[in-house]
């Protein structure tokens, strides 16, 4: 036998014991009730067990009826657009199910008459029907419906809460699995344009300045190392963002020399607000070729941090080439930070603000609006709030 039937056949069992446990507590509270009034007494009358016993006879034959009336319940269900057709063939099964629980419940009383001495005779018993019993048997019929169709809701309720649990699980898991594979790709997308030139500089370097190229090698494996740890999780403090944006732009520092000048300024606390993981690189990546690369003189790269109000606003500027004349607004897909942006949608969707902008005096500025919510660590990696020229 298959677990799956097993456990059908547990229920069914569980149904079963259910419903006689109901109806005989139901019984004995009726039978209670019904001595107390007559007898005035909380005590066990003279003679009850007979009278007991006729008294469970008038109502287990519905223990027996149960499970056939919630089954035509469950088919005949008067929440359904058909409930008008559906009525009138309850209205006669009520009458067929109460002739059969007034007739059964006559075999069981002359059974426990028979049982105790007392005369007993099933002369009309299959045409004689006593219109009290028939509005019990009627009012037992009805009761017992509506119970089936609390009791099939609720389970309905029941179980469509837990399939809602299991695929709230389920879709929290995948958007777990989802943003682990996002930061994973973040991780190893780093340009490979930047990582050819920077190991053709250092083959370069090797020959011309051994010191430098050695310097140029060490700064790249604090970079990668950062970038390639493992667990990373979705949310990092600027802080700690900052600290890996610096070790990308210590390499660059190595290539460009004193063309490339950074700025780093955050406004104290917020290097303890949590931004999403890998925000700034590609941002500053950005800005080095589309901005300084291009341009002819030296240049500045200022990463900026400020709260306002229960904002968290980050500012990346550069002084180089800056956006051409014609440009459209919005984010141009050549400027590759299409990932970001989508990123920041789905994590504060309708809470933050992307904008890249061109500068009157020249240059590009990116800046970021998110919530400001505050992580339990941070790094100390920033000095005041005043900008200061870092070397990297």
């Amino acid at each position: 036998m298959s677990e799956q039937s097993l456990g059908n056949r547990n229920k069914g069992g569980y149904f079963l014991a259910a419903v006689w446990l109901t109806w005989t507590s139901i019984a004995i509270l009726s039978f209670a009730r019904h001595y107390f009034e007559d007898t005035h007494l909380f005590s066990w009358p003279n003679g009850s067990w007979p009278d007991f016993l006729s008294w469970l006879a008038c109502f287990y034959p519905w223990a027996l009826l149960t499970p056939a009336i919630f089954r035509l319940e469950a088919r005949l269900s008067l929440t359904r657009k058909e409930w008008k057709q559906n009525l009138g063939i309850l209205l006669l099964a009520s009458l067929i199910f109460s002739y059969l629980g007034s007739k059964i419940g006559t075999v069981l009383d002359f059974g426990v008459d028979r049982a105790f001495g007392k005369p007993a005779s099933l002369s009309g018993f299959l045409w004689h029907l006593s219109p009290v019993v028939f509005v019990f048997d009627e009012f037992s019929f009805w009761s017992t419906l509506g119970a089936g169709c609390a009791i099939r809701h609720f389970a309905q309720f029941h179980s469509q809460a837990r399939q809602a649990a299991h695929l709230a699980l389920e879709k929290s898991r995948l958007e777990i699995s989802l943003r682990q594979a996002e930061l994973e790709n973040l991780r190893m997308r780093l340009n490979p344009h930047f990582l050819f030139n920077t190991l053709q500089n250092v083959s370069v370097l090797t020959q011309q300045n051994p010191r430098l190229a050695s310097q140029m090698l060490s700064q790249l494996g604090d970079l990668l190392r950062a970038a390639l740890r493992r667990n990373v999780s979705s949310e990092t403090t600027v802080g700690e963002e900052i600290a890996l944006t610096r070790r990308y732009l210590a390499v660059e520092k190595i290539r460009f020399g004193d063309r490339l000048t950074v700025l780093v300024s955050v406004e104290s606390g917020s290097d303890q607000a949590l931004i999403p993981t890998f925000l700034l690189q590609p941002i500053v990546e950005n800005a080095v070729i589309h901005g300084i690369q291009c341009a002819s003189r030296a240049g500045t790269i200022a990463m900026r941090a400020a709260k306002q109000g229960d904002r968290l606003v980050l500012t990346i500027t550069d002084d180089g080439v800056g956006l051409p004349d014609a440009w459209p607004g919005g984010l141009d897909p050549g400027i590759g930070l299409t990932s970001t942006t989508d990123r920041l949608s789905r994590m504060y969707p309708g809470e933050h603000e992307f904008v890249i902008r061109r500068l009157d005096e020249g240059g590009t500025e990116v800046r970021i609006t998110i919530p400001f919510r505050r992580g339990d660590h941070s790094e100390e990696v920033v000095e005041s709030e005043q900008p200061a020229t870092v070397d990297c």
